[in-house]
């Protein structure tokens, strides 16, 4: 039988020749790699393999008064990609990172690899009101709310597009972010709406997030906000993290 990753792999190696043989391709339904991609001249570079200078941990000093991280503990490995940490100093503790910088409308572009062992969960906030859901589920015919690909509890992606552990898999997100009104809350006509696109394949397709927010949700709605990685128990690998910013919606 042949395997999902496998079978997108396919897939892309089709359009090539059909490409090359002057058979007609839709750029809309096929999937296009991006793994690799150089960021362009007017993108944030986020994480190119140097160093955590546009991160900083994540601070759980609304749960937890006493949790004021100041050192990043994930770890920087392979010569250019980042791996989720669980203890600093020989001691366990929960960290997310955060960019540094806020954003609010943007094109994002990030790649993961899960871990051979264990459930590979993990997730990006962006927003971030908003989680796309990271988890090993390349084996599942329905993803659901909380599969790979998944807005987490709003929205299932409309394909498993996911590849196995292993694999470094890409992230193309494109987020339009809401218009906050002036009592300070997402208006109904300016709500927020996100494109996706999961090695190549196009998951969520101009989706209005409409005024749901997952309730595990790391910031209030404001009109920009850090990009958020999520550390979940497992070694999840990031790397080639950009963002291009696009300009915000009018406030009213």
């Amino acid at each position: 039988m042949i395997s999902r990753s496998m079978f997108v792999r396919l897939f892309l190696l089709s359009g090539i020749l059909m490409a090359a043989t002057g058979t007609a391709v839709s750029l809309d339904s096929a999937p296009t790699s991006t793994l690799g991609q150089a960021p362009p001249a007017d993108a944030v570079v986020l994480f190119d393999g140097s160093g955590f200078d546009a991160w900083k941990p994540f601070s759980w000093q609304w749960i937890n008064p006493k949790d004021d991280q100041q050192e990043v503990q994930w770890k920087m490995v392979d010569g250019d990609a980042m791996e989720i940490a669980f203890e600093l100093d020989g001691k366990r503790r929960k960290q997310f990172l955060c960019t540094k910088q806020t954003f609010g409308s943007y094109r994002l572009h990030l790649e993961f690899q899960l871990p051979e062992e264990g459930s590979g969960n993990s997730g990006i906030f962006f927003g971030p009101l908003y989680e796309l859901q990271v988890l090993h589920s390349a084996d599942k015919e329905r993803p659901g709310l909380g599969d790979c690909g998944a807005i987490y509890q709003i929205r299932a992606p409309d394909v498993n597009a996911a590849f196995g552990p292993g694999e470094w898999q890409t992230v193309d997100l494109e987020y339009q972010a809401a218009e906050i009104g002036k009592n300070g809350f997402m208006t109904e006509n300016g709500a927020a709406r996100v494109t996706v696109r999961l090695n190549g394949t196009l998951i969520h397709d101009d989706f209005k997030l409409s005024l749901r927010r997952n309730k595990y949700a790391a910031f209030p709605e404001e009109p920009t906000s850090p990009i958020v990685l999520q550390e979940h128990g497992s070694k999840v690998k990031f790397r080639n993290i950009w963002v291009v910013e696009k300009p915000l919606q009018n406030a009213k």
